[in-house]
């Protein structure tokens, strides 16, 4: 399950919305409680893919801003817990692409759709230990 307060649910939508049409990224920072991914934090970042016209449909994180992000979150101790994108006019459901990108079992994926510029909802999705596929996980606002 993951933990997401409608305040922090609130900036992510926020930031997929400031960069449609391209894909909004970032990291969730937060602890793991009982098997929950709990976000305190998040942290908005560039999609640094280096060709314009694909990001639209897909991402990079730049693995130093990663890196700072991770010492940062260490100093809190927090470690980062998820990665969280937005979807441009698609639904937000991890696709075989996202799948192929992804590496690490216990990650919350989270995915914002935003139709014509405005964000709908979001999805949460955790790789299986096999790393076959994805399994939708409940999001809970915590509240």
């Amino acid at each position: 399950m993951l933990i997401l307060s409608e305040e922090l649910h609130q900036k992510i939508m926020a930031h997929g919305e400031a960069s449609y049409p391209y894909e909004g990224c970032g990291l969730l920072l937060g602890t793991v409680e009982d098997r929950q991914n709990i976000v305190r934090d998040i942290r908005p970042l560039e999609n640094v893919w280096p060709d314009e016209k694909e990001k639209r449909v897909r991402f990079r994180i730049d693995p130093q801003a990663w890196q700072a992000v991770e010492l940062e979150a260490m100093m809190r101790d927090l470690d980062v817990i998820g990665i969280f994108h937005s979807h441009p006019d698609h639904p937000p459901i991890a696709s075989p692409r996202d799948l192929a990108w992804a590496s690490w079992p216990g990650y919350s994926y989270l995915i914002t759709k935003i139709e014509q510029g405005v964000a709908q909802h979001s999805r949460s999705w955790q790789l299986a230990e096999d790393r076959e596929r994805f399994e939708e996980e409940k999001i809970n606002n915590g509240q």
